[in-house]
């Protein structure tokens, strides 16, 4: 019997018009780590029946699926991936010719995430396909290399489907392409000189009700009843002990702004691939200092991310690309 290898596995993502109603896949990432599983949740019928087994049956409770997903950010992987995880609404704007600027918000105005179907391609075995896909927790690393993207996978119980892959050929992120810039508001960090950083980490937990989506009539969610509960963002940097400035917000509780940046190829006369992430205001909650006999003093700033009423939201991201049609976004000429 042949064996199949990893790298024998494609996945493809399509954004869902209708929640639950599986879709063809619209992206393929190019994957650096991946499990993705259906769940079976069994219930065994304790009873005394004058034998000592605890067992005499079993059914099963709960169907549904799990896993998660790790790839190396791009421009294009990246606005499916952020639309998904934040679930607002996408604007798309025509920057020149040929460039596109996405800009993506976060869900604040019912309880719905926005669902995804997800493919994946297991060599000749099978092809799972899983709709009503949402991501439950996020994070983003930048630190050495290459950038990491992960989210964390809930959905529905999966059926079969066939999926046909396409590659494209962005900049695909790195620690060299970051920058980072600190002010009192979005609009000050974006205009700041970038500071030099060993390190940031970004993570998102959606806080999905998982339990909700279950109802009477079926083992199985409930078509678009994957709900979030209480956003949380938090994060950490790390940079070199120079001066006393990182230490002071920590000491006095100053909030600032940050603004991270992801530069790549030229893709118009004037503009770049880019990923910005912009994060309202920062609160820094952790003892910041670390001491190394063998190296350098470090500041790591851990943080969570406050709602700004005057930005108006709490984390926003937008992306510059080639692409009109990018997560689900069409661009309307006004």
């Amino acid at each position: 019997m042949a064996k199949t290898s990893g790298s024998q596995v494609n996945i493809g993502i399509g954004i869902e018009v209708t929640a639950g109603t599986a879709v063809a896949a619209a992206i393929f990432p190019k994957w650096s780590a991946f499990s993705m599983n259906p769940i079976v949740e069994k219930a065994l019928f304790n009873s005394i029946r004058g034998v000592r087994n605890e067992s005499s049956n079993s059914r099963i409770a709960r169907k549904y699926g799990e896993g998660s997903l790790s790839v190396v950010p791009n421009v294009e992987i990246a606005a499916y991936l952020f639309r998904l995880a934040l679930g607002g609404t996408v604007v798309t704007s025509l920057l020149e010719t040929g460039v596109w600027e996405h800009t993506i918000s976060e869900q604040n105005t019912n309880a719905s995430m926005k669902t995804f179907t997800l493919l994946s391609e297991e060599g000749a075995i099978v092809t799972a396909r899983y709709a009503n896909c949402v991501v439950n927790n996020w994070s983003l690393e930048v630190s050495e290399a290459y950038a990491s993207m992960t989210i964390d996978i809930l959905s529905g119980y999966p059926d079969t489907g066939t999926v046909t892959e396409a590659f494209t050929e962005e900049t695909e992120f790195g620690f060299s392409d970051a920058e980072i810039r600190f002010g009192t508001s979005v609009s000050n960090a974006q205009a700041a000189s970038a500071t030099p950083l060993k390190s940031i980490t970004l993570n998102g937990a959606n806080n999905i009700l998982l339990d909700e989506a279950f109802l009477s009539g079926s083992e199985e969610p409930v078509a678009g009843g994957i709900i979030p509960g209480r956003q949380k963002i938090t994060g950490s940097y790390s940079l070199h002990f120079e001066d006393t400035t990182e230490l002071a917000k920590y000491k006095a509780n100053t909030k600032n702004a940050c603004v991270i940046r992801l530069t790549g190829a030229l893709i118009g006369a004037t503009k770049y691939e880019q990923i910005e992430i912009d994060l309202a205001r920062l609160v820094l909650i952790g003892p910041p200092k670390e001491f190394n006999v063998d190296g350098l003093l470090v500041l790591n700033q851990e943080f969570e991310v406050e709602y700004n009423a005057t930005e108006t939201f709490a984390i926003e991201v937008l992306i510059q690309n080639e692409e009109a049609n990018a997560a689900d976004a069409v661009y309307t000429p006004s």
